[in-house]
């Protein structure tokens, strides 16, 4: 594997994994607002 294949593989795995930890971010914080809002009604 060259110096190159390695640096764009892990690039794209930083991205994955970044992207990921936002997608669970955003489903954990819009779980969390739903029942609140409606115990607030």
């Amino acid at each position: 594997m060259s110096m190159s294949q390695i640096g764009s593989y892990s690039h794209t795995y930083i991205g994955v994994t970044y992207r990921c930890q936002r997608i669970k971010r955003g489903l954990t914080r819009t779980h969390i607002s739903i029942p609140w809002s409606y115990s607030h009604i």
